[in-house]
């Protein structure tokens, strides 16, 4: 029997949705991206020298520790803390869309776009609920927005200043 997004849903609550975005970076865009050569693919199109799997590795490892810790501030209390939740599936969505973007001006595949898809899946997911809930406000996806911002900047401005400090080649910004 086939089931409806809407049935789905149903099954899954806001707390499964968000541990499965970080499930789905984990173990499904992050092999994806590994499989199908991002490390050298992001060398050759960033500029980045020496970008190997060993410095991409790391540098997703300052995402994972920072969207986990956001996640771990969420569960202490997921209704006033909703905001720093849902920033963690706009993350995800910001990464498939950068994907996306990224295909469509350059006409090639970005490696990560298609396990991307399962973000913007989750993120319909998401939508819906909060929708049907009432607890989507402007304020919270103004503030959810900024969370996911400061999920994507903060990591890559610590990767950059600790790579620097330890004199990793990373190009200046």
């Amino acid at each position: 029997m086939k089931k409806t997004f809407e049935e789905i849903d149903i099954q899954l609550s806001l707390f499964h949705l968000i541990l499965l975005t970080m499930f789905v970076y984990i173990v499904l865009h992050l092999l994806e991206e590994q499989i199908l050569g991002f490390p050298d693919w992001a060398e050759a199109r960033w500029k980045i020298p020496n970008y190997v799997t060993f410095m991409w590795l790391q540098h997703n490892g300052y995402f994972v520790a920072f969207v986990g810790a956001g996640f771990m501030l969420y569960r202490r209390s997921p209704q006033v803390l909703l905001p720093i939740g849902l920033g963690i599936v706009i993350w995800g969505l910001m990464t498939f869309l950068g994907h996306l973007v990224y295909s469509i001006i350059r006409l090639e595949y970005s490696p990560g776009l298609f396990s991307g898809l399962f973000f913007m899946a989750i993120a319909i997911l998401v939508y819906q609920r909060l929708r049907r809930s009432g607890e989507l406000s402007p304020g919270t996806i103004l503030l959810a927005i900024l969370a996911a911002l400061l999920y994507w900047i903060v990591p890559i401005c610590l990767f950059i200043g600790i790579d620097r400090l330890f004199g990793l080649s990373l190009p200046a910004v």
